[in-house]
């Protein structure tokens, strides 16, 4: 009679155990969801009420006599409990996922001490109390107080291309520069010219942060600029932008319309004092330069910005487990393969050379932007789905630090929660804007260059349009 008295205090003091243990577990999963509402409601309460069932009649099976009861008892018990933790280690992950690149307002651009080739300064030492270029346009106060520690005596230009021709015209002995200017001479149609002329002393990494964003609601339509830039590694640095995309996002009518703007095209920069450029070249200057200036071409406020990187749109398509892609014309790219007209199985690496190929097209660089809106269109369509946004957490941690946006994690999860709670299918409108080729000067080079001369018309259709899609209710 003693030991049965005995047993049963064991089995009471296991199971007030457990539900001390369930009660904190609950505690802490529930403090997880109210902290960043990834879940709808109805969702959150269903899989705390799933919980406390599975636990219930695990306690009232352990309080049986039976030792098969018994057993079904412990094995509810140590699953709920086992669901708990798991639920707890899923938030957090997801938490952590969103916060690698939601909310990333800082952004860093690298910047280089050259010299010509032929110099005899050895070491950027040598260059104490000598002639060194800055441009005014790449001066901050966070550059200037790292430049100043060297003691150069500072001759300033106007731009970042006149700073290179003073440089090998001997106006100065050395040079402050973007390192992605320098990507950017050498890859221009005169880049063999400075190939092999420059020669890099040291570098200083400038982060700056980037104009607050707009707080946006799930309720309310909003905008958000599409940047791809034309590299590989850490997307906080900057660097030319090759994808220029506008979308624009109803949630409430389920409407997103895409705006490509072709990366050639001939427009002021919000830097340039009203002197044209190349659009793509607004990205070595920042990403708010970027998004300023695609602002004053379509005089329009654009909320957030989304930046992605080669090695991030590769790991995103990779993630998601390949896309279905319609391509408007069957080519070939090179080492990848063949692409036929029609619909398209593709892998991160495919859908990476899908959306760079412009040669292969009569329209060019205009065929591109529509080819990256149709892969933009298959992301969304998978993202959107219910399977892909209850594993967006895993989806995100395989792209850490190759693509980012400044909207906060909240606000990622508030969208993601209204699309869990409200589901439906899409409708993605594409609109692309043209214009005529010619070779002109611009603001970043001191030599013509191939531009776009923007078609007007187009511009201001995509104008109205984005306002119509703004509107709608």
């Amino acid at each position: 009679m003693k030991s049965r008295t005995v047993t049963k205090g064991v089995y009471a003091g296991i199971l007030g155990a457990c539900t001390i243990a369930i009660c904190v577990l609950l505690i802490i999963l529930v403090r997880q969801m109210r902290s960043v509402a990834i879940l709808p409601i109805p969702y959150a309460v269903a899989i705390v009420i799933f919980i406390l069932i599975l636990f219930g009649a695990g306690g009232f099976f352990f309080t049986r006599k039976k030792t098969v009861v018994k057993v079904i008892g412990i094995i509810l018990i140590v699953a709920s409990i086992a669901t708990n933790v798991e639920g707890i280690y899923l938030y957090a992950n997801s938490i952590k996922a969103l916060d690698t690149i939601a909310n990333q307002t800082t952004e860093t651009t690298t910047y280089g001490i050259y010299v010509l080739n032929e110099s005899k300064v050895e070491t950027v030492d040598d260059l104490s109390k000598k002639s060194v270029g800055l441009a005014s346009d790449t001066v901050d106060e966070t550059l200037s107080e790292k430049i100043g520690s060297y003691g150069f005596a500072i001759s300033q230009f106007d731009n970042q291309a006149s700073l290179v021709e003073g440089l090998i015209n001997g106006q100065c002995e050395g040079a402050v520069l973007n390192t992605s200017y320098i990507d950017l001479l050498e890859d221009s149609e005169f880049g063999e010219e400075f190939s092999g002329r420059l020669r890099l002393l040291d570098k200083v990494d400038v982060s700056k942060i980037v104009e607050a964003p707009t707080i946006i609601t799930p309720e309310e339509p909003f905008i958000v600029y599409i940047s791809g830039k034309d590299t590989w590694g850490h997307i906080s640095v900057t660097s030319r932008s090759d994808v220029n995309i506008i979308a624009v996002v109803n949630p409430e009518t389920k409407h997103i319309l895409l705006v490509s703007t072709p990366r050639d095209y001939y427009v002021p920069l919000s830097i340039s004092g009203g002197v044209k450029d190349k659009l793509t070249h607004s990205g070595i200057y920042g990403i708010d330069v970027s998004k300023d200036t695609m602002e004053m071409l379509y005089g329009i406020e654009m909320d957030h910005y989304f930046k992605v990187n080669y090695s991030g749109f590769e790991g995103l398509i990779d993630a998601m487990g390949g896309i279905t892609v319609w391509s408007d014309y069957a080519f070939d790219v090179e080492n990848i393969g063949h692409f036929s007209k029609g619909e398209n199985q593709l892998t991160g690496l495919q859908a990476l050379a899908f959306v760079r190929e412009r040669h292969s097209f009569a329209r060019g660089d205009v065929q591109r932007g529509e080819n990256q809106m149709n892969v933009i269109q298959s992301v969304i369509q998978k993202m959107t789905s219910k399977s892909t946004l209850m594993n967006y957490a895993d989806i995100l941690k395989e792209c850490d630090g190759t693509f980012a946006t400044d909207i906060t994690t909240d606000e990622i999860a508030d969208l993601v929660s209204y699309e869990l709670a409200n589901p439906g299918k899409w409708n993605i409108e594409k609109l692309s804007v043209g214009g005529t080729g010619e070779y002109n000067h611009v603001y970043s080079l001191t030599k013509r260059v191939y531009v776009m001369e923007p078609n007007q018309d187009d511009i201001e259709n995509a104008r109205e349009r984005i306002n119509e899609v703004l509107e709608e209710n």
